[in-house]
């Protein structure tokens, strides 16, 4: 009999395989949360994979990918649930995850944890479509979780960013000559090297020895969009030296730009050297590894970088605080 049952349904098991899983729907315990977008579930004392139907979430190698990680888990971890199957992978299925009448893949994209993913949404109906898309908007307007700080690189760019580095690495590897190769201690005797070491702008020339009251750069950005730029010969002025990497399609960004312009106005010893990033992975990007905007790093009034990234907003915000 258990002969015959099995024949049967390895048939059924193996047509699932192929096609795409509407309508199924499985209940088991979430056992497991490795990643914001993926949960483990155990069923039947079976274990099965599960991606979030439309929903990406960063890597856990980026910024916000435990935070991410965390949320989902404390959402429904060891939490009965439901899974519409929406699609069967090798490994893995992808479908919608309900708890307590809850989308959950829903929820953490309103809750600021992950993007609403439109090329991995084709079993969402367009009302299911149109929620999610709302759902991210108005976490972006309200500035949760990882729109807290502006806008981050999403996880497909990220991935295809370390695609391209691996890529990268790999013809550096098969370029080499038997000549020497660049060692590591001669990326660490390049930091070291002074920022006058570079090619020096005639603006900057004109104004060499004037210290913080030689004219600021006006230029904005001193960048083409997108391509990289030498600004190390303006970290000599005698100022502190604000570097804003923006976008123009940042809301953060538009708005953070007006404070920007006023700092550069209004003082002295510090000056606003803007660069604009264009889209993510262009050679700005790559060259700073700047994975969210804005982002700043500053500079003192010798040339050496004091603080970056999220800690370079604090500092910048307490002293203009301590100005006032």
């Amino acid at each position: 009999m258990r002969l015959k049952l099995t024949c049967i349904l390895a048939p059924l098991f193996l047509l699932c395989l192929t096609t795409p899983a509407n309508g199924i729907v499985l209940r088991g315990l979430v056992c497991e949360v490795p990643d914001g977008r993926s949960v483990v579930v155990i069923s039947n004392n079976r274990t099965l994979a599960v991606i979030l139907e439309g929903v990406d979430a960063p890597e856990l190698k980026q910024e916000y990918g435990d935070v991410a990680r965390q949320h989902l888990a404390s959402l429904i971890l060891l939490k009965e649930v439901e899974v519409d199957f929406t699609e069967m992978k090798p490994t893995s299925v992808v479908g919608r995850v309900i708890w307590n009448h809850t989308d959950i893949g829903l929820q953490v994209i309103r809750d600021g944890v992950a993007w609403y993913d439109r090329k991995n949404d084709h079993y969402l109906s367009e009302a299911e479509r149109r929620v999610y898309a709302e759902a991210e908007q108005a976490a972006r307007n309200e500035q949760r979780g990882l729109w807290h700080d502006g806008s981050p690189m999403p996880p497909w760019e990220w991935r295809r960013a370390e695609v391209a580095k691996r890529a990268s690495a790999v013809t550096y590897r098969n370029n080499r000559t038997g000549s020497r190769g660049l060692q590591s201690e001669d990326l660490l005797f390049a930091k070291r090297q002074p920022a006058t070491s570079a090619v020096v702008p005639s603006a900057v020339i004109k104004s060499k020895g004037r210290g913080s009251s030689s004219a600021k750069p006006s230029a904005k950005p001193l960048n083409t969009p997108g391509e990289d730029y030498d600004f190390r010969p303006y970290l000599t002025q005698g100022r502190f030296s604000i570097v804003y990497f923006y976008a123009d399609w940042c809301p953060t960004c538009r708005q953070m730009s007006p404070a920007m312009d006023a700092i550069n106005a209004r003082m002295a010893d510090m000056q606003v050297l803007f660069m604009n990033i264009g889209t993510w992975n262009t050679p700005i990007t790559q060259q700073y590894g700047i994975t969210f905007v804005p982002y700043l790093k500053i500079y003192d009034k010798s040339g050496n970088l004091i603080v970056e990234g999220q800690a370079a907003r604090s500092w910048l915000e307490q002293t203009i605080r301590d100005r006032m």
